[in-house]
Parts: C-alpha cells; structure tokens; sequence
C-alpha cells in the first residue's frame, strides 16, 4: 500500500514537471510568430566553380568567387546551386522573421539598432552547402540608413549570439544619380494638354504656323477654319489677344517670332479682360519683349496703336515652336505623354527601392549578417508594468511580448519577470506586440503609444496597458494592427 501511494506521488510530480517543463519550453532561437509572415527570399542559381556578381531588387551587389562551396563533411561542391537571398530593413521583418536583436557582451545584453539585416543561404540540390575555409564572400548591401555609427555583426546560431565583425563606412549609391538623369532625359518638358498658364499670343498666330503663312502672306482665308480651333483646344493650346507685331527672339538657336511660339505666363497675373479676350482681331499690340533670364521674358502690351492707351506688363516663358504642336495628333500625342509617364513611374519605382548608400563588408560563412550599433537611450524610464488582455484565460507568464521603437529600428522581448521593470522612451514610433498563436496578436498600438504622459510616468513608475486582439493573415494585417 505504501508503495502503491510513492508511485502515485512520484507519477504526479513528473507530470507536474512535464507541464511545466512544456509550458516554459524553449523556442528555436530562430524562430518566426508568425510563419506565414516569414519575409520571402529571392532564389540565385550559379555554377559553383565558376562564381558569380549577383544584383538583390534593393541595388545590392554579391560578389561570388569561384570554387569556395563545400558540403557538411568538407568536400567540394560543383556544378549548378541555389543561393537564397534577403534583406531585412527594419524591426518588423527581423521580427517577421524570428530573428533576436540582442548582443550578449560578458553576459550583459544589449539592444540592436538595425541599418539592415541580410541573409544568405547555399544549396546543392536540397541540401546546405557551406563556404570553405579562408573563403570570402563581398556583399554590397543597400541600406536606407545613411548614419556612420554602425558595425557589422554575424550570427553565430550556436553560441546564440551576435559577433562583432568590424566595420566601415557607408557608400553613396551613385545608381540613384544614374535613374534620376534617365528620367529628365525623357521627361516631357510640358503637360498634356497644356495647363492653363500655356497660351499662344493670339488665334492669327496659330493660322499663321499651322497654314506656314508668310508675315505678308494671306491668312484672312483660313479665319473660319472651324477644324483648326477644335483641334488647338484638344491640345488645350489657348491664346490671347495679343498681336505679335514683327518682335523677335532667339530660340533653341534660331531668330524666331515671337507669335511663333507656346508661352507660359510665369508672372502669377490674371490677364486684364482686353488681353484675354477671345476675339480673333484685336487691336492689342506686342510692344516690347525684354529677357530676364533663359528662355524668360517681360512683354509688354498695349491696348491699342494710341501711346497713350493702357499697358500691361507680366512675365512669360517661351516653352515650345506652335508648329511642334501639330506634327501628332492630339491623340497621338496624348498615347505618347502617357507611355512616357509610364516609363518616368518605372524609374522612379525603382529609385524608391534603391538605397540611399552601400555597407560592405567581407563574409566568411552563410546565415545572417546585420550592420548594428548599441542602442542605448539615456531617457528611458522604468515602470512597474501590467498588460490586460481581452481573454482573460492567458497565462501571461508564457505570452511572448516584443517592444517597438527607434522609428522601427529595434526591437526587444520581453519575458514575463520584466514587466515589473519595463524600459520606456518618449518615442512617437513605439508600440507593443504579444504572439497569441501563428495567427494571432494583440497590439497596443502606436497610436496608442502616442496617447502616454511620460511626465506622469516618470512620477508614478506605473502603468497598465490595454492590449487590443487583431486577427494576422497578411503583413497589411500586422503594420495596420501596430500602426
């Protein structure tokens, strides 16, 4: 009987234990919330004793030498492989893809502060394959943040911890520059149709080029041509009562009319009602043309022949020959403006993507790879802090919660035993995430975070956050629950 009750009592502590043990259960220390989330790679296939400069979406360059590939017991790999390839640009996708932001100095941890995260992965077949010994690999990485004060660190998923590698500075990416003077070479130097500040001195000038009529030639005949109107306006090319008179400039080159050009009015005045009018003949006259800069004039008109009729003085631009106007037509043009405008939106797609500067650095194994710096805010405050949630049936104590800040540069976990000595700063970017399941959080969100009065905080050392569940099956999902 006695035995009977040491079995029963022995059986219970190892299930008590067994709970325990499976409710603190260690994570893999890479390791995904949410795995659905987990940011793609981008797949490279190269021969391996050739090598090869790979180009990542971001700009960022992987240079490959040849021969350096070898399987787990040391031997030689040729042939075809695949290398797979990511950047992580901030908190959320290291967080995304489970990887911790902590560096562990003589057993003191720090917080990571991301410029960029990259990792790179070799396979032969299915199977990891890894660099040799003495072997180097370049990457250029792009980072978005152009700061000097970062160091480059690798993982060592081990010894569970990030090694400190080195450093050195950023480089300007000059493809930026490159894209950008593609697109002014392309870039169309008007609208189409011309805005309203786009006009022709008056509708005789536009019979004039478009009938190539001579200053003493007749263009009296081609004044109730109807067609020629209706097509000026699908082109939005509007004109004036001003008649051009015999003034002259240089254009692109060559002595020109003045009534043989598209004006811009650039002087920010309304036309007075007598040089607006929409009259055919008028007796407002071009009086004076004065350069004030490229292609930039003041013109003078006066309402009539009388010296001492009213005048009006602004300040114009000449953008374009009227007879270029009516080599397309207007549909023709507008399908060209359009196209090009798709090809400018391109470039500058792919300016968005690019980064601002280059990291480089020399790896010597595959896995991840960060430029970092310590992150050490000297404002921050600790509270004593309580996390309520909507289910009242969690267990808090194994409810993983991540810390946000730094404008999404870092993140910290936070176990359970420190949330009564939890690490504040007035940062405006700042949220708090807890993992309920792979497909599930709750948030407290930056627009809560906003809401805290650190004064307050700094006084009463307390707080309670109000955590709001959210649903995960997208990234959208994710950055609108925290944002």
């Amino acid at each position: 009987m006695k035995t009977n009750y040491l079995i029963t009592i022995s059986l219970l502590v190892l299930l008590i234990a067994s709970c325990r043990n499976e409710k603190f259960a260690e994570k893999a220390f890479i390791n995904p919330p949410f795995p659905a989330l987990n940011p793609d790679y981008e797949a490279f296939t190269i021969k391996a004793d050739l090598g090869d400069t790979l180009e990542y979406k971001t700009g960022s360059i992987i240079s490959i030498p040849p021969d350096i590939w070898v399987n787990k017991s040391g031997e030689k790999i040729t042939g075809d492989i695949t290398l797979k390839y990511r950047e992580l640009h901030d908190a959320y996708d290291i967080f995304l893809a489970g990887v911790p932001m902590y560096y562990d100095s003589a057993g003191v941890k720090y917080n990571l502060q991301t410029a960029g995260m990259f990792e790179l992965r070799a396979f032969k077949d299915t199977n990891e394959i890894f660099m040799k010994e003495n072997s180097k690999i370049n990457v250029k990485m792009a980072s978005f943040n152009d700061k000097k004060d970062y160091n480059f660190y690798s993982l060592d998923e081990n010894a569970k911890n990030w090694s400190y590698k080195g450093t050195s500075e950023p480089i300007l990416n000059e493809k930026i520059q490159v894209l950008k003077d593609s697109i002014e070479k392309i870039k169309p130097k008007h609208t189409i149709p011309f805005e309203k500040d786009y006009f022709a001195l008056d509708y005789w000038a536009i019979l004039d080029v478009y009938f190539n009529v001579k200053p003493s030639g007749d263009v009296w005949k081609y004044e109730k041509n109807t067609s020629l109107k209706t097509k000026s306006e699908k082109y939005g090319l509007k004109w004036s009562g001003i008649y051009g008179t015999w003034e002259t400039l240089i254009f692109e080159g060559q002595k020109v009319f003045a009534y043989e050009l598209v004006w811009r009015n650039i002087s920010g005045k309304e036309f007075p009602k007598w040089v607006q009018t929409k009259e055919y003949q008028t007796e407002n006259r071009l009086i004076s043309l004065k350069k004030v800069g490229e292609n930039q004039y003041n013109l003078t008109v006066r309402k009539d022949w009388q010296e001492t009729s009213p005048k009006f003085t602004f300040k114009a631009e000449a953008v374009m020959k009227l007879k270029e106007v009516f080599k397309q037509m207007p549909d023709e043009w507008q399908k060209e403006y359009e196209a090009t405008l798709t090809k400018i939106a391109e470039a500058e797609a792919r300016i968005a993507a690019q980064a601002q500067v280059f990291r480089s650095y020399d790896i010597v194994q595959t896995g991840y790879h960060n430029w970092d710096k310590i992150n050490n805010r000297e404002d921050k405050i600790i509270v004593n802090a309580d996390f309520n949630f909507e289910s009242k049936e969690l267990d808090k104590e194994t409810i993983p919660l991540v810390y946000f800040f730094e404008n999404n540069q870092s993140y910290i976990q936070i176990p359970y035993s420190d949330w009564e000595k939890l690490m504040l700063i007035n940062d405006s970017t700042a949220k708090f995430v807890a993992i309920l399941s792979e497909t599930e959080m709750a948030t407290f969100s930056n627009s809560e975070y906003k809401k805290l009065n650190f004064s307050n905080l700094s006084q009463t050392k307390k707080h309670v956050f109000k955590m709001k569940n959210a649903k995960i099956a997208t990234k959208e999902d994710f950055l609108k629950s925290i944002n």
